[in-house]
């Protein structure tokens, strides 16, 4: 019901609606017990008067409300008068009329009493009308228009939040990728230096890394097994620089062919785990595991690393990376998410739990 009603049409057709079936009842019910030009006079004076009140209605909507922002509250009143004023032009000279032969019309049984008073004997509609009409319309005519005036609100809200938000998901991965890209064009200079024939396949790699982060990245969402693959990519390229130094262990398991998720969400572990797991110590390993529960649409993401004594002080959201993928998380995967960070004296955990569904 809430989805239904934040559509713009609908604030269009439920005052269609309404005044459709304002228009059409006249033809469903009416005085009973009168010759057939009576009632032929009463639809046809109805459905005239309810017609100039749909344009009322409407023309002080669209026309005349707006000129309270526009031209200010004198040029409304003005408006509003000129329009009042026509109404009540037309119901003088027209809804007035009295029904033919109203003179030769029987007085109105008892059960007619409301028709009697609708159609005196020597009158047409009561004058009640000309003035309880077009102020239930007006009234009508204000209710809609702040219910209009709230929705555009709310949308430009929405507008503003969901450019707020592309904006600050473009910051935050601007400040992962130059830090990345250093990383790897230092391993690129290095084995530049030494000649070696690892250079070719790692801009080869690269390449397909920059394409990715460039390209790719710009969906809102991608396959899994292509965000797998771009960390793939940037653990090879890290093995470049750390050669024999450095284990890494990486388990894969379950179906990551059929799920999507936000590009670049996944690198910010793989690239904290390198960054303070193997600066000052001994045979660092780092553990990597990716699971996919296929029947809850899961994935359990672990990344496990040790640390040195010289990353003591350092906070608990170890780099700029961390930070930004919990805020991106935060964005991206609201209620969906399960983020824990755990660290010990000698090592360095996180576990992210993500429901892809």
């Amino acid at each position: 019901m809430k989805k239904l009603i934040g559509k713009s049409w609908v604030y269009s057709a439920v005052p269609l609606i309404v005044w459709f079936l304002l228009l059409v009842l006249p033809f469903l019910q009416g005085p009973a017990n009168v010759p057939a030009d009576v009632r032929h006079h009463f639809i046809k004076t109805v459905v005239r008067n309810n017609f100039m009140l749909l344009c009322l209605f409407y023309v002080h909507t669209y026309l005349i409300y707006p000129l309270i922002t526009k031209k200010g509250i004198a040029w409304y009143v003005i408006a509003l008068l000129i329009m009042l004023g026509l109404y009540w032009t037309y119901w003088s000279v027209f809804a007035n009329t009295p029904p033919p032969h109203h003179n030769d019309w029987p007085r109105p049984m008892p059960g007619d009493i409301a028709v009697g008073k609708r159609f005196g004997r020597h009158r047409g509609p009561d004058s009640f009308m000309a003035v309880s009409g077009p102020l239930i319309a007006l009234l009508c005519s204000f209710c809609y228009r702040i219910i209009l005036d709230n929705a555009a609100r709310a949308e430009r809200m929405r507008e503003r939040e969901t450019i707020h938000l592309k904006t600050e998901l473009n910051f935050l991965r601007s400040q992962i990728s130059p830090h990345f890209i250093f990383n790897i064009l230092n391993s690129l200079v290095s084995l530049s230096r030494k000649k070696s024939d690892a250079l070719e396949p790692a801009i080869m790699n690269l390449s397909h890394i920059m394409r990715y982060m460039l390209y790719e990245s710009d969906d809102n969402r991608v396959p899994l097994n292509k965000e797998i693959e771009y960390v793939k990519s940037y653990i090879d390229l890290q093995m470049l620089r750390f050669g024999s130094e450095v284990s890494v262990n990486i388990d894969i398991k379950g179906d990551t062919d059929v799920f999507m998720i936000e590009p670049m969400l996944l690198i910010p572990f793989i690239e904290n785990a390198f960054k303070h797991g193997t600066g000052m110590v001994d045979r660092p390993v780092i553990n990597i595991s990716l699971h996919i529960s296929d029947e809850s649409d899961q994935m359990n993401f672990c990344v496990q690393n040790p640390i040195g004594h010289l990353d003591q002080s350092k906070d608990d959201s170890s780099g700029i990376g961390l930070s930004n993928v919990q805020r991106r998380l935060a964005i991206l995967y609201p209620q969906r998410h399960d983020l824990n960070i755990n660290r010990t004296e000698n090592s360095f955990g996180v576990e992210l739990t993500l429901h892809l569904g």
